[in-house]
């Protein structure tokens, strides 16, 4: 079929035009609660070098949670049909979790932006990524700054500002931006040797101390290992 010169004209000028339009944007997708508090009073000693390496952690809000709080009462409600129908995993995914598109634009959009995948979650909860703080700091719209700690005798780094994405799919939590605060084992042991003061000195350990099987002897005598009774 051939067009007619004036339909063919019209009709080439529309593609340049529509060429030359830009691209529509994805809104940018800002953060919360990334920037530890302690900054705010801060002066930073310089940024984190680009070339360092970290591990991140993208975090997917679950789907309906509305319909979530609604079957939970239901599961531990003696009156409701529901009462102790757990869901297997694959369910809870399936209802509640992010949806298999969501969770591969989330990849895609790390990959696109330099970073390598690191680990996945099968309820498409989490993504684990890694890259450099240069790669990082560009995909999120901000910069890694460090700091002298306030209380403790070493640095560490945080965002200057709230990380921000060019991605419509929406994200929870991004992990891994800042070593403000390090987690520290909460339990004391005690030493045998002040463990022996205690009375009435009754177990089978050294000193008389308890072992796993004096509690096994105290509360379930004569039981077997093997899950029966």
């Amino acid at each position: 079929m051939k067009l007619r010169p004036s339909i063919a004209i019209g009709f080439a000028t529309w593609l340049l035009l529509l060429s030359m339009m830009p691209a529509v944007a994805v809104p940018r997708q800002v953060m919360h609660g990334h920037v530890p508090a302690v900054v705010a009073r801060l002066q930073p000693m310089g940024n984190f070098a680009g070339t360092n390496h970290l591990n991140l952690a993208i975090g997917l809000p679950l789907r309906n949670p509305e319909t979530l709080s609604n079957l939970l009462r239901q599961i531990y409600d003696p009156a409701s049909t529901s009462y102790r129908h757990y869901l297997t995993p694959q369910q809870f995914t399936e209802q509640f979790g992010p949806t298999k598109k969501d969770y591969q634009a989330v990849i895609a959009f790390a990959k696109a932006n330099g970073l390598t995948i690191t680990g996945t979650d099968p309820t498409r909860m989490l993504v684990d990524v890694s890259g450099s703080v240069a790669d990082i700091e560009r995909t999120l719209h901000m910069t890694l700054r460090v700091y002298q700690h306030p209380t403790e005798k070493r640095m560490f780094h945080a965002p200057d500002v709230e990380p921000s994405l060019d991605l419509a799919v929406p994200i929870l939590r991004i992990s891994g931006l800042d070593n403000y605060s390090l987690p520290r084992p909460r339990l004391q042991a005690t030493p045998l040797a002040n463990a022996s003061k205690a009375l009435p000195n009754a177990g089978s350990g050294p000193s008389g101390t308890y072992m796993g099987k004096d509690f096994r002897a105290a509360y379930v005598p004569d039981s077997s290992l093997n899950g029966s009774g």
